[in-house]
């Protein structure tokens, strides 16, 4: 009789992180076409709580995105009007004709809500996909933050090909800034510099006439850029090193040019900090690091940029 019974209890309802993780196992099994590099995919459909269906990318036939072959292939004659997606990657909106785009796809089946794990670096999409789903009414929400630096990491030989820009670096004119004399600020009046090396524009000072304060236009960022190229070493350092264990494990596969160029790059981090300087660190200590370059990348005007292997 227990027998009898489990085998008619209803299926456990999950939590959206739970699909979020069901979703990126199922991206883990996505094997690329021959000579291309293409994304790895998951997707997941459920309805309070309870999944509907599941699928990747190319898991019945090589290139079929992982939303066509859920919504197309396995649940075609399944009613989806006010399900959930839950999708690695945000839905493409264009196809080759007679092919027809995965957003269009998802509107087509009254999806009420889609959770999306990164949006898709490919210029041509990137942000798109999102859009036209809002537009038609669906609700739109992200993966957690944790996991879409799992998405990225999983996909990154496919975000290196559509990277939005390269790291930024900077010259030695741009650090020091020499100042033409007679040249003028924003407001009209001269640009000189601090004591500390902080580029202002000497403004008059109204309450005391005959003297001036200074509007800060650019720091001395030489101390800063050190810091940052420290920090940024050290970040990816240690997820280089995670990478290096699940290769060495035969867990993870990258091109051997882009490995042997990794493995020296690492070699010159240890040869300029020491190992004993790279780690181990616990997760807060990471975090601490992580934190800092965040902050520096933000009061240097620069934006995250992808961390290579």
């Amino acid at each position: 009789m227990a027998k009898l019974m489990s085998l008619n209890r209803r299926p456990t309802k999950l939590c959206d992180r739970q699909f979020m993780l069901k979703a990126i196992d199922l991206a883990r099994n996505c094997k690329g076409e021959k000579g291309k590099i293409s994304p790895k995919v998951g997707a997941v459909i459920s309805r309070e709580g309870k999944e509907l269906g599941e699928a990747f990318r190319g898991e019945l036939a090589p290139g079929e995105h992982a939303e066509f072959t859920l919504l197309e292939k396995k649940l075609s004659e399944k009613t989806l009007a006010g399900a959930t997606l839950f999708t690695t990657l945000e839905p493409c909106t264009s196809r080759n004709h007679p092919k027809i785009a995965c957003a269009d796809r998802i509107i087509e089946r009254r999806i009420k809500r889609v959770f999306i794990g990164t949006l898709d670096p490919n210029k041509r999409i990137r942000g798109l996909g999102e859009l036209r789903l809002r537009e038609a009414g669906i609700e739109i929400a992200r993966f957690d933050s944790d996991l879409m630096s799992v998405i990225e990491e999983l996909n990154r030989d496919f975000m290196r090909q559509h990277a939005i820009g390269l790291r930024r670096r900077r010259t030695k004119a741009e650090t020091t800034d020499p100042v033409k004399r007679g040249e003028v600020g924003p407001n009209g009046h001269r640009i000189d510099y601090t004591k500390n090396g902080d580029k202002v524009e000497w403004l008059p000072d109204e309450e005391n006439p005959g003297k001036e304060w200074p509007l800060l236009l650019r720091r001395n960022d030489k101390s800063i850029l050190k810091a940052n190229d420290e920090f940024f070493d050290k970040v990816w350092y240690d997820r280089h090193q995670s990478l290096r264990t699940r290769v060495n494990a035969g867990k993870d596969k990258v091109h051997p040019e882009i490995w042997k160029g990794a493995l020296k790059s690492a070699k010159r981090v240890e040869a300029k900090y020491g190992k004993k300087n790279l780690g181990p660190h616990s997760d807060f200590e990471w975090g601490m690091i992580n934190g800092k370059l965040s902050a520096l990348r933000w009061v240097l005007g620069d934006e995250w940029d992808m961390l290579d292997t």
